[in-house]
């Protein structure tokens, strides 16, 4: 006799007058089901992994892109500030040591008598006043002052290049920036 709680069900057998017992599928899914549940995973998650990777790549490179957009802008802004206030015969254009390029140096005094120092030493841009030295920026690359004309020393060109690593230390966002100042004094 069965029972509301059995686990068979009733089903026709092949003479369509007598019925027999089969037992009912279990819940839960075949091993068939499992495996290919599992290989479509594996294909899913080996798509994912290299975009997931230029991605991040994607978003620390802009990352580093805006950061030194930012320091160059900062620094410029400082530095023009400074050598728009500078007497235009006490600027001098040198090197801080013989491990720093040429040109990665400026000294000068302005109208008010106070004394400013831009130098370069290794990957940072300090500037140095009565005050004491600070650190303007930490991804200077290459930095260089110089007179584009010889016979007019109130015109100084400042250039600056800042280079920042993005990724695993193989790709480095750099930026450029050049600019005439004109010392006023």
């Amino acid at each position: 006799m069965l029972k509301d709680g059995d686990r068979f069900r009733l089903v026709r057998g092949p003479s369509m007058g007598r019925f027999r017992r089969r037992p009912r599928r279990e819940a839960g899914y075949t091993l068939v089901e499992l495996m290919m549940t599992a290989s479509i995973l594996a294909l899913v998650a080996l798509m994912a992994a290299p975009l997931m990777v230029q991605s991040t790549r994607f978003f620390l490179l802009t990352r580093a892109k805006v950061e030194i957009q930012r320091d160059a802008r900062q620094v410029m802004e400082t530095v023009t500030k400074a050598l728009r206030q500078a007497q235009s015969n006490t600027l001098v254009v040198d090197r801080a040591n013989a491990s720093q390029p040429h040109y990665s140096r400026l000294r000068f005094t302005t109208i008010n008598g106070a004394s400013h120092t831009f130098f370069q030493s290794g990957t940072q841009l300090r500037h140095t006043t009565s005050a004491g030295t600070k650190t303007l920026s930490e991804h200077v690359r290459f930095m260089s002052f110089y007179f584009p004309r010889s016979n007019d020393m109130s015109i100084i060109s400042v250039s600056l290049t800042f280079e920042k690593g993005t990724f695993e230390g193989k790709t480095k966002a750099l930026h450029v920036a050049s600019e005439r100042v004109r010392v006023m004094n």
